[in-house]
């Protein structure tokens, strides 16, 4: 892979979800990770699983978790966060994932853009989530 710290077209953010139950691993890249883009996000979450109670393991959105609008986002739709304790992503059961993920869709990559990187990764949640199901 080409070094990392020249960066010409930016960096982009995966917001990952897992379902404990379904054992399903699903995510959206955005540009940012600001309030707006996160909770545009957790609004979508939210349609997912429409009258369930939802639990979500806030991990690595120290930026916004105790932001006043996205705090009241989450009374909105109903969604409970759990937060992990700082250095201690290991208690969240989706790093596990993420592991796999990226030696599947990034080991030996070198990709020159965005787009290749986005759609291998998405077809590999495709794939990964067929089979498991």
């Amino acid at each position: 892979m080409r070094a990392t710290y020249r960066r010409p077209k930016g960096t982009e953010q995966f917001l990952g979800f897992y379902d404990v139950h379904a054992d399903c691993l699903s995510g959206l890249f955005r540009r940012r990770k600001r309030v707006t883009e996160v909770s545009a996000a957790f609004r979508r979450l939210r349609a997912c699983y429409p009258r369930r109670a939802l639990f979500v393991i806030m991990d690595n959105l120290r930026n916004v978790h105790d932001h006043p609008q996205f705090v009241a986002l989450l009374r909105r739709l109903h969604i409970h966060p759990v937060y992990t304790p700082t250095e201690a992503s290991w208690l969240n059961a989706i790093e596990a994932h993420f592991g796999v993920t990226k030696r599947a869709t990034l080991t030996g990559s070198d990709d020159r853009d965005h787009v290749p990187r986005r759609r291998r990764i998405y077809r590999y949640l495709r794939y990964r989530n067929r089979r498991v199901g």
